[in-house]
């Protein structure tokens, strides 16, 4: 990754949470709208994938569930 300039950086970090995002919830049996997912993560990132779809508000709880995970996940959980 380090060799890759930082747009390419940003767009395989906007996947692979995208897929970590949809696959985790499809453990628990709920199937989430991967450009919805996508636009959510984009948004928070502050990447720019051109448009951004309007994001259902559990899709956006479900991303910032999984975007303080991966962020915060040497700190103890929040209550």
């Amino acid at each position: 990754m380090e060799a890759l300039g930082l747009e390419l950086r940003q767009q395989g970090v906007l996947e692979t949470l995208t897929a970590d995002v949809i696959q985790t919830s499809e453990i628990e049996d709920e199937r989430l709208d991967t450009d919805q997912v996508r636009s959510s993560i984009a948004r928070r990132l502050g990447i720019d994938i051109g448009a951004l779809v309007a994001v259902d508000r559990n899709v956006e709880g479900v991303v910032e569930m999984m975007l303080e995970a991966t962020r915060e996940f040497e700190s103890p959980p929040s209550a």
